[in-house]
């Protein structure tokens, strides 16, 4: 069980720069959607994930998660 965890998380560190790009287009596609539908629900939804993935890469940033920094 811990294998699967520990494969995961080197994983995620070892690849954190596409994720967070993927994230950055996921969401930014998902507000251009809502934008362009005009539904207050939904810009209020997408702040809300917006803000939650924030704090989430926040503090996985406190535990080694970094982007690769070009030399």
């Amino acid at each position: 069980m811990w294998e699967h965890v520990t494969n995961a998380v080197t994983w995620l560190k070892a690849n954190w720069d596409a994720v967070l790009t993927l994230w950055a287009c996921v969401i930014g596609a998902a507000e251009v959607i809502v934008k362009w539908c005009d539904s207050a629900r939904g810009i209020v939804i997408i702040d809300k994930i917006r803000a939650a993935a924030v704090k989430l890469i926040s503090w996985l940033t406190k535990f080694g998660f970094e982007a690769k920094k070009d030399a």
